[in-house]
C-alpha cells in the first residue's frame, strides 16, 4: 500500500493506493474509495518523500502531458448496478433502456473534479433501468443505471 499527499490545481488530497494490477486500481482519496482505469502503467518505481507533497500543474494548452490522467470507471455493486465513483455532473447518457451492452462499453459520461469520464459497463447485459438524465448533479455512490447481466 501507497501513500501520497498531493495538490492539484491549488487542492490538496491524500491518496492511498490499495490494489495495483497494472490496467485497474483501487484507490482512497480523502477517505473516499474508487476504482480508477490506468491506460499506461508509472514511469517511475521510485515513491516521493513522504514528507514533501507532490504538486501538480495543470499544463498550458500548448503542452501535451507524457502521461494520460488515471480516469475513474464506474464502481458496481451487487446486481449489476452503475453507480458514480465520485461525486459530478452527467453530461451524456450513451445507452437506454432495452439496450445490449458489452463489457467496457461506455454508458455514461460524467464530469468529475473537471475531468470528463466515461463510465464503462462492467459487463455484458440488457441496461434496464436508467435512474438519471444528462444535467443531473450525483453523489459518490449514487446509482446511475442497472445492467441485467447475460
Amino acid at each position: 500500500m501507497r501513500r501520497f499527499d498531493i495538490t492539484v490545481n491549488g487542492n490538496d488530497y491524500k491518496i492511498e493506493i490499495k490494489k495495483f494490477d497494472g490496467n485497474q486500481a483501487e484507490v482512497d482519496v480523502n477517505g473516499k474509495s474508487f476504482i480508477v482505469g490506468v491506460k499506461q502503467g508509472p514511469v517511475s518505481t521510485t515513491p516521493p518523500a513522504p514528507s514533501a507533497p507532490t504538486t501538480f500543474q495543470t499544463p498550458p494548452p500548448q503542452a501535451t502531458p507524457s502521461e494520460p490522467p488515471v480516469v475513474p470507471t464506474a464502481s458496481v455493486a451487487t446486481g449489476g448496478r452503475i453507480v458514480a465513483p465520485m461525486p459530478g455532473l452527467i453530461m451524456d447518457i450513451m445507452v437506454s433502456v432495452g439496450d445490449t451492452v458489452t463489457a467496457g462499453t461506455p454508458v455514461v459520461k460524467m464530469e468529475a473534479m473537471k475531468m470528463e469520464n466515461e463510465l464503462p459497463a462492467p459487463s455484458n447485459g440488457t441496461i434496464t433501468e436508467i435512474f438519471v438524465k444528462k444535467g443531473d448533479r450525483v453523489a459518490t455512490d449514487e446509482i446511475l443505471m442497472t445492467i441485467e447481466e447475460g
